[in-house]
Protein backbone atom coordinates (compact mmCIF):
# COMPACT_ATOMS: atom_id res chain seq x y z
CA UNK A 1 0.00 0.00 0.00
CA UNK A 2 2.52 2.21 0.57
CA UNK A 3 4.43 1.68 -2.62
CA UNK A 4 0.94 2.89 -4.55
CA UNK A 5 0.73 5.55 -2.40
CA UNK A 6 4.41 6.98 -3.57
CA UNK A 7 3.59 6.01 -6.80
CA UNK A 8 0.99 8.24 -6.85
CA UNK A 9 2.81 11.05 -5.08
CA UNK A 10 4.92 10.67 -7.73
CA UNK A 11 2.92 11.37 -10.86
CA UNK A 12 1.22 13.89 -8.85
CA UNK A 13 4.90 15.68 -8.89
CA UNK A 14 5.45 15.01 -12.60
CA UNK A 15 1.78 16.25 -13.65
CA UNK A 16 2.45 19.85 -11.69
CA UNK A 17 5.99 20.24 -13.71
CA UNK A 18 5.15 22.23 -16.96
CA UNK A 19 8.50 22.84 -17.88
CA UNK A 20 11.11 20.21 -18.49
CA UNK A 21 11.76 17.10 -19.61
CA UNK A 22 11.34 14.73 -16.87
CA UNK A 23 12.07 10.64 -18.53
CA UNK A 24 10.49 9.83 -15.03
CA UNK A 25 7.34 10.58 -16.32
CA UNK A 26 7.75 8.47 -19.25
CA UNK A 27 8.59 5.74 -17.99
CA UNK A 28 6.16 5.95 -15.37
CA UNK A 29 3.62 5.71 -17.81
CA UNK A 30 5.20 2.11 -18.77
CA UNK A 31 4.73 0.92 -15.72
CA UNK A 32 1.06 1.90 -14.33
CA UNK A 33 -1.06 2.34 -17.29
CA UNK A 34 -1.29 -1.52 -18.24
CA UNK A 35 -3.76 -1.45 -21.26
CA UNK A 36 -1.09 -0.97 -24.32
CA UNK A 37 -3.38 1.01 -26.63
CA UNK A 38 -3.87 3.72 -23.39
CA UNK A 39 -0.22 3.29 -22.71
CA UNK A 40 0.27 4.43 -26.89
CA UNK A 41 -1.61 7.06 -27.02
CA UNK A 42 -0.32 8.49 -23.30
CA UNK A 43 3.24 7.92 -24.34
CA UNK A 44 2.53 9.45 -27.90
CA UNK A 45 0.97 12.60 -25.98
CA UNK A 46 4.03 12.52 -23.22
CA UNK A 47 6.23 12.78 -26.29
CA UNK A 48 4.59 15.98 -27.98
CA UNK A 49 3.91 17.76 -24.89
CA UNK A 50 7.47 17.64 -23.82
CA UNK A 51 9.87 17.59 -27.46
CA UNK A 52 10.53 20.97 -26.79
CA UNK A 53 11.66 20.28 -23.35
CA UNK A 54 13.89 16.95 -23.60
CA UNK A 55 17.74 17.01 -24.67
CA UNK A 56 19.19 14.83 -27.18
CA UNK A 57 20.61 12.64 -24.08
CA UNK A 58 17.30 12.26 -22.71
CA UNK A 59 15.95 11.11 -26.15
CA UNK A 60 18.86 8.76 -26.11
CA UNK A 61 17.70 7.21 -22.78
CA UNK A 62 14.40 6.57 -24.11
CA UNK A 63 15.38 5.17 -27.16
CA UNK A 64 17.52 2.31 -25.22
CA UNK A 65 14.84 1.60 -22.96
CA UNK A 66 11.87 1.75 -25.23
CA UNK A 67 11.37 -1.82 -25.63
CA UNK A 68 11.04 -2.67 -21.85
CA UNK A 69 9.10 0.90 -21.11
CA UNK A 70 6.29 0.87 -24.05
CA UNK A 71 6.41 -3.25 -24.10
CA UNK A 72 3.54 -3.73 -26.76
CA UNK A 73 3.06 -0.09 -27.27
CA UNK A 74 6.13 -0.06 -29.08
CA UNK A 75 5.16 0.86 -32.51
CA UNK A 76 6.70 3.06 -35.48
CA UNK A 77 5.01 5.96 -34.43
CA UNK A 78 6.37 6.11 -31.45
CA UNK A 79 10.22 5.45 -32.73
CA UNK A 80 9.46 8.32 -35.02
CA UNK A 81 8.63 10.63 -32.42
CA UNK A 82 11.37 9.94 -30.71
CA UNK A 83 13.50 10.42 -33.97
CA UNK A 84 11.77 13.52 -34.57
CA UNK A 85 12.66 14.92 -31.04
CA UNK A 86 16.13 13.89 -30.96
CA UNK A 87 16.80 15.77 -34.54
CA UNK A 88 15.22 18.76 -33.23
CA UNK A 89 17.25 18.89 -29.58
CA UNK A 90 20.19 18.43 -31.62
CA UNK A 91 19.28 21.30 -33.64
CA UNK A 92 18.60 23.32 -30.55
CA UNK A 93 21.95 22.21 -28.79
CA UNK A 94 23.82 23.59 -31.67
CA UNK A 95 22.47 26.88 -31.49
Amino acid sequence: MRWLILLLLLGLVGAVAKNGCYVREFYGIGYTIHNPIERHTEMLAWLERNASHCKTDEYVMIWNNLPNWAGTSDTAQIRSAVIKGYTDALEREKK
